[in-house]
């Protein structure tokens, strides 16, 4: 079964983040805010289990994928994209049946819904990673 974890998206706008409650958001030139200094984590409401792809269960490679994307002021994901695949670091003859999990993954992300994250009360558009993890289970 699937499981997943949300994280914060790491700050690429090179800026350093002071850790005083007084320190201003980091927001990218789009408008799109990340969670600290006052920007609350959206908050997952609805979710789905991602699915094992037929290739990847019959060939029993279990692995995570990292999901970046911005969660809108509707609390609907946009620009949702593979930060790291479930290909990286497997042998090349699994390569493509671990491949086949990052669209997975992304299926299930795709119809995820949040309550938006916000700043001073108010919804913001903001950046975070999820991990979704595949594992399979020893049959009993």
């Amino acid at each position: 079964m699937p499981a997943f974890a949300m994280q914060q998206a790491p700050n690429t706008s090179g800026a350093a983040q002071p850790p005083t409650s007084a320190a201003k958001p980091v927001i990218e030139d789009d408008g799109t805010y990340h969670v600290g200094n006052g920007v609350t984590a959206p908050k997952l409401v609805y979710s789905v289990d991602a699915e094992f792809s037929d290739a990847a269960q019959r060939k029993k490679i279990d692995a995570p994928v990292v999901i970046g994307l911005k969660v809108g002021t509707d609390g609907i994901p946009r620009e949702i994209h593979v930060i790291h695949s479930a290909a990286e670091g497997v042998k090349p003859k699994l390569r493509k049946a671990a491949a086949s999990l990052d669209e997975k993954a992304l299926d299930a992300v795709r119809q995820y819904r949040f309550d938006p994250a916000t700043y001073h009360g108010k919804p913001v558009p903001v950046a975070i990673t999820i991990d979704v993890s595949f594992h399979i289970y020893p049959d009993k």
